[in-house]
């Protein structure tokens, strides 16, 4: 599975597990060719406390289809206003905001 398959199954899963979240982007470079780089999600969510971005790591687990480690930062839908108008910013300056991903609603 690609970085991208993953990010999107990834975006997938989250969505079926929480409600309220709305939307979710990928945080660009995904570097395929790059082991070493996680795949990165950002995540707005209606009603989280708003913290800024706030990186969170997991470890790539293999057995349960994680092949990639994966950071999510979870953000509000006004602190995601603040990333798009620049005034939130990633803590590393080669991360960018990507394409949205596509989520489904479970019926």
């Amino acid at each position: 599975m690609t970085k991208l398959e993953t990010a999107k199954s990834m975006a997938q899963a989250h969505k079926d597990f929480e409600p309220n979240l709305t939307n979710v982007y990928l945080v660009e470079p995904i570097a395929e060719s790059d082991p070493e780089e996680p795949v990165k999600l950002l995540e707005v969510v209606d009603g989280t406390i708003e913290r800024g971005i706030e990186p969170l790591t997991f470890a790539a687990d293999p057995a349960h289809g994680r092949e990639y480690v994966s950071v999510i930062i979870e953000v509000s839908p006004r602190e995601f206003e603040a990333v798009l108008s620049g005034k939130l910013t990633f803590p590393r300056p080669s991360w960018k905001l990507g394409q949205e991903l596509a989520l489904q609603v479970a019926a």
